[in-house]
Parts: structure tokens; C-alpha cells; sequence
């Protein structure tokens, strides 16, 4: 099979990320590129140039929407989300299928394609009380789930028959399904379009993922690679609480401090 280089692997997502732009255009869905792919964008107008993937976010009632939306895709574009047969994350991912990623993280090993990942905002509830509670069985599910896809695949395959049995015990009670199905409907738990602060839940830090929906809407467009794509109105606070009010500082535009990639991974056409 033909290797595929950063360069190459870039433009794969960043044909997918227009195929998205472009079905939630047609349709009246709302997303926002974030992380180091917003970052890119004020840095760089584009990818940074070491960066291997993109960031989306999306209000989870879009979000919902997209899941039923793949055959609007192109047919080399594949709608991977997480099903009872096949939960290893949390998140949508639009996956390339002419291509082949082997990855490795956290000791497990997954194939697939070429892609980027979708991941979906909830509400936060507004008492202080019931958010602090909100956070904690998210992040207890979020902990369970993690485990679950390796330590109890661990036990059912020890050498020890009570370690056998615990794991699949374990798997039965606690598989990433059903802790995926049960942090789902807690961070869906409030409506989205009616709350004031608004995070990415169900994967990440529901801490440090708690602003303002006033942040994000109404959308502005940024330039990417020559297109304008959606991003959050009020980007700049985005990047600050996750990078540092560094990188407001225009000497970084075209000139970030290199940070390496630490994803693991092979990245072919396929045959």
C-alpha cells in the first residue's frame, strides 16, 4: 500500500471538512472548527503546518441531525459513529474510506480512515449546584467509559480464571455501549438551545468546556486553506482558555512554538 505524508493526509481533511461545510450549509446545520484547528486558522489562515487532524463542534441538535444526513455524502465518505457493535469513542468521525489510519492510544489499537472528528456540545444547567453535579457524573461516565475499552478487555483475556470471569462479568454490566448510551442521555439531560453556557460534555474537559452560547453564535467565517469556514463569533476568549493569552499575541501569527503531534499512527491508500 502507498503511504500517505502530512501534506497529503492534510488535503484528505480538508476535502472532508468541505464536503461538511457544505451538507451543513444545504441544510441549516450549525457547526464550529475548534482547537488547533480554530488556532490555525487565526495563526496560520489554515492547517498548522505540524498538525495531523481537524476540530469540530457542534450544537448537539445538529449534531443529532447529521448522524441520519451520510447519504448526502460522497460515497468515498463514510458516517462513523459509535454503535453497539462498534464503540471505541464517543464522537461522529467522517472517515475517508479509500484510505487505511492504524492508530494506536492508550494500549488499543483501532483501523479505520482518514478523518475528522465531529463532537457534540450540550447545555450546562444554570444553578451552580446542579452544574457542579452535572460535571461530576460526566466525568465519572466519561472515566468508566475509557476503562471499560481496556482494562476489562485486559481481564477477560488474563490467565487467571477468576480474572476471566470478572472481565466478563464487567463487560456484560459496564461495556463502552451501555456507558456510552448512559453518558449520552446525562450530558442530553439539558436543552441545548435554551441554555446560557453551553461545552463539549461527553468527550474532553466539561470543566474548562464551560462558556457563554453568546460565544458562538451568531457564527463568523475564518479563512482555512483558501475557504471560509465556521467558527465560534468570539474565538479569540476560545483560544485563550485553552492555549493561553499567548497566542493572542500577534508574534505568533506564522510563528508558533513547534508541539509535535502525539498521535500514533500509519496512514495508507488503500489497494
Amino acid at each position: 500500500m502507498k503511504s500517505i505524508a502530512l501534506k497529503e493526509m492534510q488535503k484528505i481533511e480538508l476535502d472532508l471538512l468541505i464536503e461538511l461545510d457544505r451538507v451543513c450549509s444545504e441544510n441549516g446545520l450549525r457547526y464550529y472548527i475548534d482547537g488547533g484547528t480554530l488556532l490555525g486558522a487565526m495563526c496560520y489562515e489554515g492547517f498548522i503546518p505540524w498538525d495531523d487532524d481537524i476540530d469540530i463542534k457542534m450544537p448537539r441538535p445538529d449534531y443529532d441531525r447529521l448522524l441520519n444526513m451520510g447519504d448526502l455524502f460522497p460515497s468515498h465518505v463514510t458516517l462513523d459513529a459509535p454503535s453497539k457493535n462498534h464503540c471505541e469513542y464517543t464522537m461522529l468521525k467522517l472517515v475517508d474510506n479509500r484510505t487505511l489510519l492504524i492508530e494506536e492510544n492508550k494500549g488499543i489499537k483501532k483501523e479505520t480512515g482518514v478523518y475528522l472528528d465531529v463532537l457534540p456540545m450540550d447545555a450546562h444547567p444554570s444553578d451552580p449546584a446542579e452544574c457542579e453535579e452535572h460535571i461530576r457524573k460526566l466525568q465519572k461516565y466519561n472515566s468508566l467509559f475509557h476503562h471499560s475499552l481496556k482494562h476489562f478487555k485486559e481481564l477477560k483475556e488474563s490467565k487467571s480464571f477468576v480474572g476471566k470471569i470478572k472481565g466478563f462479568m464487567y463487560d456484560v454490566v459496564y461495556s463502552p455501549w451501555t456507558i456510552y448510551q448512559k453518558l449520552t442521555r446525562t450530558a442530553k439531560r439539558f436543552d441545548y438551545d435554551s441554555a446560557q453556557e453551553v461545552g463539549l460534555l461527553v468527550e474532553g474537559n466539561p470543566i474548562k468546556e464551560r462558556f457563554k452560547k453568546s460565544w458562538l453564535e451568531p457564527e463568523i467565517r475564518m479563512e482555512f486553506e483558501g475557504y471560509m469556514i465556521s467558527a465560534p463569533n468570539n474565538y479569540r476568549e476560545h483560544l485563550a482558555i485553552f492555549y493561553g493569552d499567548h497566542v493572542l499575541n500577534p508574534e505568533y501569527y506564522h510563528n508558533l512554538p513547534r508541539i509535535d503531534s502525539n498521535h500514533n499512527h500509519q496512514v495508507y491508500w488503500r489497494e
